[in-house]
Protein backbone atom coordinates (compact mmCIF):
# COMPACT_ATOMS: atom_id res chain seq x y z
CA UNK A 1 0.00 0.00 0.00
CA UNK A 2 1.92 2.94 -1.20
CA UNK A 3 -1.00 5.05 -1.67
CA UNK A 4 -0.51 8.70 0.27
CA UNK A 5 -3.20 8.58 3.28
CA UNK A 6 -6.73 10.40 2.77
CA UNK A 7 -6.35 13.86 3.97
CA UNK A 8 -10.09 14.01 5.47
CA UNK A 9 -9.61 17.94 6.22
CA UNK A 10 -8.52 18.72 2.49
CA UNK A 11 -11.48 16.67 1.11
CA UNK A 12 -13.95 18.35 3.32
CA UNK A 13 -12.45 22.10 1.98
CA UNK A 14 -12.81 20.94 -1.34
CA UNK A 15 -16.41 19.47 -1.04
CA UNK A 16 -17.62 22.80 0.31
CA UNK A 17 -15.96 25.01 -1.91
CA UNK A 18 -18.76 26.18 -4.83
CA UNK A 19 -18.12 24.80 -8.16
CA UNK A 20 -18.08 27.89 -9.52
CA UNK A 21 -16.12 31.19 -9.93
CA UNK A 22 -16.02 33.28 -7.14
CA UNK A 23 -15.84 37.18 -7.19
CA UNK A 24 -12.45 37.54 -5.40
CA UNK A 25 -11.57 40.64 -3.69
CA UNK A 26 -8.73 41.90 -5.38
CA UNK A 27 -6.40 41.62 -2.63
CA UNK A 28 -7.15 38.09 -2.17
CA UNK A 29 -6.86 37.35 -5.55
CA UNK A 30 -3.27 38.97 -5.27
CA UNK A 31 -2.55 37.12 -2.38
CA UNK A 32 -3.37 33.20 -3.47
CA UNK A 33 -1.77 34.41 -7.20
CA UNK A 34 1.77 35.28 -5.38
CA UNK A 35 1.60 32.37 -3.29
CA UNK A 36 0.78 29.98 -6.64
CA UNK A 37 3.72 31.60 -8.26
CA UNK A 38 6.36 31.38 -5.23
CA UNK A 39 5.19 27.79 -5.02
CA UNK A 40 5.98 27.79 -8.66
CA UNK A 41 9.24 29.36 -8.85
CA UNK A 42 10.43 27.27 -6.15
CA UNK A 43 9.03 23.89 -6.88
CA UNK A 44 10.15 23.77 -10.33
CA UNK A 45 8.46 21.33 -11.97
CA UNK A 46 6.30 19.63 -9.47
CA UNK A 47 4.24 22.98 -8.50
CA UNK A 48 1.85 24.26 -11.91
CA UNK A 49 2.20 26.87 -13.76
CA UNK A 50 -0.67 29.59 -11.95
CA UNK A 51 -3.87 29.58 -13.46
CA UNK A 52 -5.85 32.76 -14.52
CA UNK A 53 -8.08 32.68 -10.98
CA UNK A 54 -11.04 34.85 -12.56
CA UNK A 55 -11.64 31.18 -14.93
CA UNK A 56 -10.99 28.84 -12.38
CA UNK A 57 -13.82 27.09 -10.16
CA UNK A 58 -13.36 28.11 -6.52
CA UNK A 59 -13.77 24.18 -6.17
CA UNK A 60 -10.72 23.29 -8.61
CA UNK A 61 -8.55 26.28 -7.11
CA UNK A 62 -9.18 24.38 -3.63
CA UNK A 63 -8.47 21.23 -5.16
CA UNK A 64 -4.91 22.85 -6.72
CA UNK A 65 -4.18 24.36 -3.09
CA UNK A 66 -4.95 20.88 -0.93
CA UNK A 67 -2.71 18.65 -3.21
CA UNK A 68 0.06 21.27 -3.69
CA UNK A 69 0.18 20.93 0.14
CA UNK A 70 1.86 17.08 -0.50
CA UNK A 71 4.62 18.97 -1.66
CA UNK A 72 8.18 17.83 0.28
CA UNK A 73 10.23 20.79 0.69
CA UNK A 74 13.74 21.06 0.53
CA UNK A 75 15.02 23.83 0.64
CA UNK A 76 14.50 27.27 2.56
CA UNK A 77 13.20 29.15 -0.65
CA UNK A 78 10.45 25.72 -1.06
CA UNK A 79 9.97 26.03 3.00
CA UNK A 80 8.90 29.26 2.82
CA UNK A 81 6.56 29.20 -0.40
CA UNK A 82 5.23 26.23 1.20
CA UNK A 83 4.50 27.80 4.20
CA UNK A 84 2.29 30.19 2.23
CA UNK A 85 -0.12 27.47 1.02
CA UNK A 86 -2.00 27.66 4.62
CA UNK A 87 -2.81 30.89 3.76
CA UNK A 88 -3.73 31.48 0.82
CA UNK A 89 -6.15 27.99 1.63
CA UNK A 90 -7.79 30.40 4.55
CA UNK A 91 -8.13 33.06 2.08
CA UNK A 92 -10.35 31.21 -0.38
CA UNK A 93 -12.34 28.98 2.17
CA UNK A 94 -13.05 32.56 3.92
CA UNK A 95 -14.29 33.64 0.70
CA UNK A 96 -16.07 30.55 -0.14
CA UNK A 97 -17.94 30.52 3.45
CA UNK A 98 -18.76 33.76 3.19
CA UNK A 99 -20.50 33.67 -0.57
CA UNK A 100 -22.41 30.22 0.38
CA UNK A 101 -23.80 32.33 3.74
CA UNK A 102 -24.96 35.65 1.30
CA UNK A 103 -26.63 33.23 -1.27
CA UNK A 104 -28.33 31.63 1.65
CA UNK A 105 -29.16 35.21 3.09
CA UNK A 106 -30.80 36.39 -0.26
CA UNK A 107 -32.55 32.92 -0.91
CA UNK A 108 -34.37 33.58 2.81
CA UNK A 109 -35.25 36.84 1.73
CA UNK A 110 -36.60 36.11 -1.45
CA UNK A 111 -38.77 33.41 0.30
CA UNK A 112 -39.73 36.01 3.02
CA UNK A 113 -43.69 37.11 2.12
CA UNK A 114 -43.63 40.31 3.98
Amino acid sequence: MDSPPIDFSGERLVRLAPDRVLPLEPADRDYIASALDALHDAFRGQAPVPPPLGALPARALMRMLVDLRRLRAETPEQVEAKGRLAGAISVLQTTCVFTTELGKSRETRHDDPA
